[in-house]
């Protein structure tokens, strides 16, 4: 199964599980964080849920190339991040390893985040001839302008240590104490009054303007590049593991 769920003292653990390729997002797993958030949703009994991956080398190494190299429907992850956007509960993110590309845009969804110590984090779309169109594009609203640029058009990540300088996560912690660190987080607001923290958890992201109809004009741009040859040929030339030939169109 691509998506592995677990319940712990009101927590969901949620496992993207494809760790052979590094947890990248194909149609199986959009659909199944689907699933598993409808699940918490819907569960009075689920105070929070704690999102990581499967294995040590990757969190999410973003869109899976290879599938959109070979026509499948992609349109299941847009459905997945959507599911993230819109989760009325604590979402949680625990950083198994690198966080890049459509995996950092599920990071970004989460409230609070946790990272194994020199994960690197990046968003290195402009890289495969497409933009980050999960929410990525927005991340000036997160840190200053001139480092989300740098990130954005270098497509370079940095290391956790400078996520979390610059406020991006809120912890970095030793590999074995990375599940335990988020569980201890999401008890800690499992104290609290499940009302007052929905309530506060939707308030605290309206000032953020990360909504549908903000997102419309990115969801356009993605859709208009996932469509162009540059696209097509970034697929195809990560699955022959060489440069890209892009004609600009």
């Amino acid at each position: 199964m691509s998506i592995l769920t677990d319940l712990t003292d009101g927590a969901l653990v949620v496992t993207i599980n494809r760790p052979e390729a590094r947890n990248a997002l194909n149609g199986e797993v959009g659909q199944g964080i689907v699933d598993a958030l409808a699940r918490a949703s819907d569960d009075a009994d689920i105070r929070c849920v704690v999102l990581t991956g499967a294995g040590d080398r990757s969190f999410c190494a973003g869109l899976d190339l290879k599938a959109l190299a070979r026509g499948e429907n992609l349109k299941p992850v847009m459905d997945g991040l959507n599911a993230l956007r819109d989760f009325p509960k604590p979402l949680l993110g625990a950083v198994n390893g690198a966080c890049l590309g459509g995996g950092f845009e599920v990071m970004m969804f989460c409230d609070l985040v946790v990272a194994v110590e020199d994960t690197p984090f990046g968003l290195p779309e402009v890289r495969r001839g497409l933009l980050a169109g999960g929410g990525g594009t927005r991340l000036a609203q997160r840190l200053p302008i001139a480092v989300a640029l740098e990130l954005g058009l270098t497509g370079e990540p940095i290391p956790a240590s400078e996520a979390l300088r610059w406020g991006l996560i809120n912890r970095v912690v030793p590999r074995d104490e990375l599940l335990t660190t988020a569980l201890g987080l999401a008890a800690r607001i499992g104290l609290g009054g499940p009302l007052a923290v929905t309530a506060t958890k939707r308030l605290m992201r309206a000032e953020l303007g990360d909504d549908e109809a903000a997102m419309k004009p990115v969801f356009e741009a993605m859709g208009t590049l996932m469509g162009s040859e540059d696209a097509q040929e970034a697929g195809r030339a990560f699955a022959e593991k060489r440069t890209p030939v892009w004609k600009g169109r």
